[in-house]
């Protein structure tokens, strides 16, 4: 699994940058499968409002599956990273479920077309 960390606009955080990183380690325990994850961090302007908020943009890459691209916008680094985690876990757990049944229905189709056949 390749992971990369990229922080943009003068947010870089190298103790948060490691912390990140342990944590996507973990990601294999939902999906195993996954050969690429992409996070990035940037500053975004805020219509309407003088504060910036920080954007975290997780990005899943599952060979024969659609990207997943989970946006996150926060006042903090830590927080948009925590609430864009907890959005990207569960997708891959709804990934995870969604395949587990799929691999069912095929079971059990052969079974009853070997039985019937």
């Amino acid at each position: 699994m390749i992971v990369s960390i990229t922080f943009r606009h003068g947010t870089e955080d190298k103790r948060l940058r490691h912390h990140i990183g342990q944590e996507l380690l973990s990601y294999s325990l939902y999906a195993s499968n996954i050969t690429r994850i992409q996070v990035v961090f940037s500053k975004e302007k805020q219509h309407g409002n003088s504060d910036d908020v920080i954007a975290c943009h997780i990005s899943i890459h599952i060979p024969n599956k659609h990207p997943i691209d989970i946006y996150a916008y926060q006042p903090s680094k830590e927080l948009a990273f925590d609430r864009a985690q907890e959005r990207t876990i569960i997708k891959l757990i709804h990934i995870n479920n969604s395949h587990t049944r799929c691999l069912k229905t095929y079971q059990h189709a052969a079974i009853h077309a070997a039985i019937g056949a």
